[in-house]
């Protein structure tokens, strides 16, 4: 399965679909979506809705399909794409139900990780578009008799969202095999609180709760957000005062 920039390179019993957003699509904090943020092309079964991702780009069910996972966006929406899908794998797909996600990939930067051989590196939030979505693939075969026949207008099925673009405002799922992660040791040395964390994955970004008691932990806005990283440990610090006395590292949400 690949994206075309030619139909011409299509089998004549290939499928393809045709999709874009209208934006302004938007992340969860309301700001635009950066360029080169991804897309997804996903599927679930007939009479069914998509479940939603994991933080590691699968989907919650296994039965729902991620298709497609590109780095689409540019200027706050998801230009017209043009998706080929080779007819054997179409035939297994038949009959289900077709939706695009806007999937929020930022790392702990703010610059968007993207995808990888079809799937996002890592799913922070995402949603779906709004309404309106319509998804028909299309025969190529077809598709070229349209365009000769009509002077180069091809078919269309576009996933259009509601006014107001899309938003990636739903948390992923943290899978069931992602580890508690370990503080291992705590440095209170210099100005800051610096946490060394082991356990760790690269899909989650972590950050701290502190509080003076250990049953009144919340929100530390002077804690750093870090990314995690597989088989290594991260640190993380915190300012140091008087209402910081117990940790805990959390997800980054």
């Amino acid at each position: 399965m690949a994206m075309l920039p030619c139909l011409a390179f299509a089998g004549i019993t290939d499928y393809v679909v045709d999709f874009s957003t209208p934006g302004v699509d938007r992340y969860a904090d309301g700001t635009i979506v950066a360029d080169g943020e991804c897309y997804a092309l996903v599927w679930s079964p007939k009479g069914t809705v998509f479940s939603g991702f994991n933080a590691d780009g699968t989907p919650v069910s296994p039965r729902d399909c991620v298709v497609l996972a590109a780095p689409l966006a540019q200027k706050g929406r998801c230009p017209s794409v043009i998706f080929q899908v080779p007819a054997e794998e179409y035939e297994m797909l038949k009959g289900g139900e077709w939706s695009v996600c806007l999937v929020d990939t930022r790392r702990a930067n703010g610059v968007p990780a993207g995808a990888v051989d079809n799937m996002p590196l890592r799913v922070n939030r995402w949603g779906t578009v709004k309404s309106g979505v319509k998804l028909e693939p299309v025969e190529v075969s077809k598709m070229k008799a349209a365009s000769s026949s009509t002077g180069g207008t091809r078919s269309s099925a576009t996933a259009t969202g509601a006014t107001g673009g899309t938003r990636a405002g739903i948390l992923s799922a943290v899978p069931d095999a992602v580890k508690q992660p370990q503080v291992t040791f705590i440095d209170v040395s210099g100005e800051d609180v610096v946490l060394t964390v082991a356990d760790t994955v690269p899909y989650l970004s972590y950050t701290i709760v502190s509080g003076s008691e250990p049953g009144s932990l919340g929100k530390d806005r002077s804690a750093d957000v870090v990314d995690g990283d597989d088989g290594v440990e991260i640190e993380i610090g915190t300012a140091k005062s008087d209402d910081r006395r117990f940790f805990k590292v959390t997800r980054a949400e």
